[in-house]
Parts: C-alpha cells; sequence; structure tokens
C-alpha cells in the first residue's frame, strides 16, 4: 500500500514536470525533487525515466478513453455524441494531456521506447473509433465508400492534426472544422426516429 502511494505521487509529479517544463526538463532528478522522494525510489519503480513517463502517458490515456468509451456506448445519436467529445477536446488541453501526449511523440521520434508506447495509447483510440463506426454505419444503414478503419483513421488525424495547431498556438477555423463532421453526421442520422429509439432502450 505505501509502495502504491509512493508510485503514484512519483506519477504525478511526473505529470506536472512533463507539463510545466516539457520532455527536456522531465529528467528523473527533477521528479524526485517534485514528488519529495529520493532518486533511487523513482528508478526502483519505474527503471528509468522512458519507464515513468510512458507510465504518465498510459495512466492519463487510460482515463480518458474510459470517459471516451462511456459516452460512445451511452444511447443517443453519434452527432451529439460527437458534440460532447468536441468539446472534450478544451478539457484535454486545460488538462495538459495533449501537451502529454505531443511531448513524448516528438520525444518519441529519437526514441524507440517513448515511441513504442506513444503508438500504444494511439491505437486505443483508433481502435475506439473504428468500433463506434462501425456500429454507426448499421444503425444508420449507410452505405459509404470509405471502411470504418479509414473513417477512424481520417477522422483521428483530423483531431491531431487540430491538437498540434493549439499546441503551436496556430489559428484557425478548428471546431468549424470539427462542427462541419458534425452536421454530416446529422445529416445522415436525419431519417431516424431517436425518441422511438430512446424508448426501447428505456424499456430494456
Amino acid at each position: 500500500m505505501r509502495g502504491q502511494a509512493t508510485r503514484q505521487r512519483i506519477v504525478d509529479a511526473a505529470r506536472d514536470v512533463l507539463v510545466e517544463h516539457g520532455h527536456a526538463g522531465a529528467s528523473t532528478r527533477a521528479v524526485a525533487d517534485a514528488a519529495g522522494v529520493s532518486l533511487s525510489q523513482v528508478h526502483y519503480h519505474f527503471g528509468g525515466r522512458q519507464g515513468l513517463l510512458i507510465e504518465v502517458l498510459h495512466r492519463e490515456n487510460e482515463a480518458l478513453l474510459a470517459r471516451q468509451n462511456a459516452l460512445y456506448s451511452a444511447p443517443g445519436p453519434l452527432s451529439e455524441k460527437w458534440r460532447l467529445a468536441c468539446d472534450f477536446l478544451g478539457d484535454d488541453l486545460r488538462s495538459g494531456y495533449v501537451r502529454v501526449l505531443w511531448e513524448l511523440w516528438g520525444a518519441g521520434l529519437t526514441d524507440p521506447e517513448l515511441a513504442a508506447g506513444w503508438r500504444e495509447a494511439i491505437v486505443g483510440w483508433r481502435d475506439l473509433l473504428e468500433s463506434v463506426f462501425a456500429a454507426w454505419v448499421v444503425e444508420v444503414k449507410l452505405e459509404l465508400p470509405i471502411s470504418p478503419r479509414l473513417m477512424a483513421t481520417l477522422v483521428a488525424n483530423v483531431f491531431y492534426g487540430i491538437e498540434v495547431d493549439l499546441l503551436a498556438g496556430l489559428e484557425g477555423p478548428h471546431r468549424e472544422v470539427l462542427d462541419a463532421i458534425g452536421a454530416l453526421i446529422e445529416r445522415a442520422e436525419a431519417g431516424l426516429d431517436y425518441d422511438a429509439l430512446a424508448r426501447g432502450w428505456a424499456s430494456k
């Protein structure tokens, strides 16, 4: 129990240091100082800097994936869930998650261990989107020229580009792009009686 609490404190400190100072400033010494533990404790729990930073990313990613899974598994039209997911982007920027994600992506360009950890995190998001679109096209009886997997890749890449733009301070119609995609989803749903579907879900 005590060891778990120490491990949690180190991960929390590493996240804060990474958000405030970036990958370059997130040394194990800086994290140990921020956590109020010895340097040996950091290495004991995580084996080194890469293991610690990957743990930060995985912890953040798992929490947000759980949030998105709950959102998309709830009853209601995908267009409304899409709007809420787009709203979450602002929360994720403010919380520092987006900074953590892209700091470690940048570091992973020259660090294979960090790159592998980043890819593992991203695969979870693409798998989620693919399952969402696969269920949606069946629900709305829609035939698209691209597969749910391609749709998931396209949408994920739109979000990645917007995140990088926002981190870099690049102005642009980012929300308008996301809203336009939401409008296309809503148009495809226009023939569905979601009130009737909701009554059906409520009776189960």
